[in-house]
């Protein structure tokens, strides 16, 4: 079953095409809602300083902290997308080669 999509999916552009597209639309979703969670992530991390802030508490080290965290964060998840980024191009090279050859 499997097998026959992916011949058919390599055998014609056009199918391949949409597939491509869909992946994107998938993908984008996928990184919207990544946004959408670290967007609710520091709003109540924004909530907690303000609370820490207010009562009077030490907050000058969590703020350190959190910026360290942001920035590692922030530098893995370039790259990771990157890498899929680059990997995804190569595939589809790759199947675009084989068609063209075939």
């Amino acid at each position: 079953m499997i097998e026959n999509i992916i011949i058919s999916l390599t055998q014609n552009p056009v199918y391949l095409a949409i597939a491509v597209i869909l992946a994107f639309v998938v993908v984008y979703g996928f990184i919207k809602k990544i946004i959408k969670l670290f967007l609710v992530a520091a709003s109540i991390l924004i909530l907690y300083i303000a609370y820490l802030h207010y009562s009077g508490k030490d907050t000058k080290e969590i703020t350190k902290s959190v910026s360290k965290t942001a920035e590692i964060a922030k530098d893995a998840v370039t790259k990771k997308l990157e890498k899929v980024k680059d990997s995804a191009i190569e595939s589809i090279e790759k199947k675009v080669e084989k068609q063209i050859i075939n």
